[in-house]
């Protein structure tokens, strides 16, 4: 009993202290931003902010690259000044977004700096970095929101024909519901479907004579 409680501690022991690690760095170590002297600043604006916060990471083709210094609500928008330390050329076909920075929370943004053509050979202008940004948010629960929002009259109007076809098969009305709860036709159906199978069986098996057969007629 003794060693079976021991064993139980220190489980929870390990347990214990593996979520104190991953909730230090993914809480705490993501706002730990290297401040080097050479930094310059973007502004961006965000229709929706979704949570982010100061000091919250961001990165530029994947390579942290500075963090978030202010958020500002403004009216119909969020202007939001980045602190960067890495140098980057930024094109009108950029991307830049909010996501999700773990699964613990917290949010990071990540930029796409763009390419100066595509593939089918379109130039790309400079985008001066004093200019003012556009930013969007990628939440897969807000879009999945959006999306229930957007179509809530169609949903509406399935759960009523799914609430209305189970109240035809509970009360016995139409084919289906006939088959489901009336045995003797459900009984004549298996027939039915019994000796469809047979049939096909039987055509299966004269399959081979009916071939020689046309070979045969064939041939003269």
């Amino acid at each position: 009993m003794e060693s079976k409680l021991r064993i139980e501690v220190m489980v929870g022991l390990v347990f214990f202290i593996a979520m104190t690690i991953l909730g230090y760095y993914t809480v705490i170590m993501s706002h730990e931003i290297i401040d080097p002297d050479n930094t310059y600043m973007l502004t961006v604006h965000f229709k929706d902010a979704g949570g982010l916060s100061v000091k919250d990471r961001i990165y530029v083709n994947g390579v942290l690259s500075g963090s978030v210094d202010s958020i500002t609500l403004r009216e119909g928008y969020v202007e939001s000044r980045f602190e960067l330390f890495n140098e980057f050329v930024l094109y009108e076909n950029y991307k830049l977004f909010i996501k999700s920075d773990a699964v613990l929370g917290g949010k990071q943004i990540n930029i796409d700096p763009g390419s100066s053509a595509d593939q089918g050979g379109k130039l790309h202008a400079l985008i001066d970095r004093n200019s003012i940004l556009k930013g969007t948010l990628q939440d897969p629960f807000a879009s999945i929101s959006a999306l229930i929002d957007e179509n809530r009259s169609n949903i509406y109007a399935s759960i009523k024909n799914i609430r209305d076809f189970t109240a035809k098969l509970n009360s016995g009305k139409g084919t289906i519901a006939r088959l489901l709860n009336d045995d003797k036709l459900a009984n004549q159906t298996d027939s039915l479907m019994s000796e469809l199978r047979e049939t096909l069986e039987d055509a299966r098996e004269q399959a081979p004579v009916t071939s020689f057969i046309r070979a045969a007629l064939t041939a003269f």
